[in-house]
């Protein structure tokens, strides 16, 4: 069983979770003033662009559930899901941050209630622990972006390196150096942020910015608890159901990407 087909099928549809808003509807929070970066904000309502991406976690589940897959190993696959969302939308959020303004607070909790929405989903499965580890890295980085900007200008290099272990210097460098700040302020902040002298040449090193699609550890078969013999024909109508419908959901997928274009 492989998870190939919704791999293909989130590719396109997950950058749209750094553009949509989870707040609207409701009053936009308000910044902060304290050290809480992701606190008291109003209910959140999944946009359609994070349904979408629910409906295909979803969808999959389902069909790993039907197939009667050991459990570990349909975990072990959703957790692959969870390791591609977090490599895809890292690297998406790190190759837009030279738009004007993107590295901002408002931005941050935004694109940090939308991963709440997708980690909820995994959390109702059961699995989130696993999808919170496998999105780490993610997290790391919309949480710094989410943190007000009062308390951020008065962090000091080595105090966010200690926050966010999980970013290497050259990420958590790309984020403060294109970090938008209001143009009433001096930046004294930016020596703060300077790295110090022990990650100055890591912090440098661009090509660790982005992350790697192939650093995910393979698939550990558990020794036993199978429900079915892998030599047995399968010939459940309700697996051959569940297939059926994963391929209409991802026809129509793709073409309401190609109406959209």
């Amino acid at each position: 069983m492989s998870v190939a087909p919704s791999l293909q099928l989130l590719y396109p549809l997950l950058p749209g979770l750094l553009d949509c808003n989870p707040f609207r509807g409701s009053a936009d929070p308000a910044e902060p003033a304290d050290t809480s970066s992701y606190q008291n904000t109003p209910a959140l309502q999944a946009p359609e662009e994070v349904q979408i991406v629910v409906e295909v976690l979803s969808r999959t589940w389902a069909l790993l559930t039907e197939s009667q897959l050991h459990p570990d190993i349909r975990a072990q696959l959703v957790g692959y899901l969870f390791y591609f969302i977090n490599a895809s939308l890292f690297n998406s959020l790190m190759e837009r941050g030279s738009e004007v303004g993107f590295y901002q607070w408002s931005r941050g909790v935004q694109m940090r209630a939308s991963l709440d929405l997708l980690l909820d989903w995994a959390q109702d499965k059961g699995l989130g622990e696993l999808a919170s580890e496998q999105t780490l890295k993610l997290t790391c980085a919309l949480n710094l972006l989410a943190t007000p900007r009062k308390t951020l200008l008065k962090s000091f290099w080595g105090s966010l390196r200690s926050l966010y272990p999980a970013l290497h210097p050259a990420q958590l460098h790309h984020l403060l150096s294109l970090y938008r700040t209001p143009s009433h302020l001096v930046p004294p902040h930016r020596s703060a942020w300077s790295p110090c002298e022990s990650d100055q040449a890591a912090a440098l090193h661009t090509s660790d910015i982005l992350e790697s699609f192939d650093s995910h550890h393979p698939l550990v078969l558990p020794e036993g608890g199978y429900h079915f013999h892998l030599e047995a024909p399968v010939d459940g109508c309700g697996l051959k159901q569940q297939l059926h419908e994963l391929r209409n959901f991802i026809h129509k997928s793709r073409e309401q990407q190609v109406f959209r274009r």
